[in-house]
């Protein structure tokens, strides 16, 4: 009697978690556009808002965003938490600092449970403001200077962000970076 028990739970749990796991690509934001290069993602990102307050009050990512990221990152959360970028400079990365940004994105990549190849890889470097939807302690608009490394990839649906690493505040007074892999 026991072992049948044990066998009904173990297929009603075997069940329920095929259930669960169906129909998942329904949840996630389905991409409508197509961006053919690099440039076509940053004027995305730059035009439109990141993220905005919803109907409920939560702070949530916009389509246009989500238009800019790869499958993997509007699966789970972008980490961009600001609300608007205002891209300063596209920087000009030489094969050194290119080849470093892409073994970064190389390393996330071996640590997920799927990782994918894709057909294109671009790194890319900005000095950016990113600008927040709160006002800071003087009552002013809350922005920060930084530079960002994108690693942008080609998986099928055009040109997305699918590595973000934001780098150190330039107006901050700390000696050490806030650089955080966000991978």
């Amino acid at each position: 009697m026991k072992k049948s028990i044990l066998a009904i739970g173990a297929g009603v749990f075997v069940v329920v978690t095929i259930l669960l796991c169906m129909n998942n690509d329904e949840k996630m934001y389905q991409k409508k556009k197509h961006f053919d290069t690099v440039n076509d993602v940053l004027s995305q990102l730059e035009n439109n808002e990141i993220r905005k307050i919803s109907d409920t009050g939560r702070r949530e990512e916009t389509d246009e965003f989500l238009e800019c990221l790869s499958k993997r990152k509007r699966l789970t959360d972008s980490q961009m938490d600001f609300k608007n970028l205002k891209i300063n400079n596209v920087k000009e990365l030489n094969d050194e600092e290119k080849k470093a940004l892409i073994e970064d994105y190389n390393k996330i990549q071996k640590k997920l449970n799927m990782p994918y190849k894709a057909t294109k890889i671009e790194p890319v470097r900005l000095e950016a403001e990113e600008i927040f939807p709160y006002k800071d302690e003087n009552g002013e608009i809350s922005k920060k200077e930084c530079d960002i490394d994108f690693v942008m990839v080609d998986e099928g649906e055009g040109m997305v962000i699918d590595y973000y690493v934001e780098g150190i505040d330039k107006n901050s007074d700390k000696k050490e970076g806030n650089m955080h892999a966000k991978g």
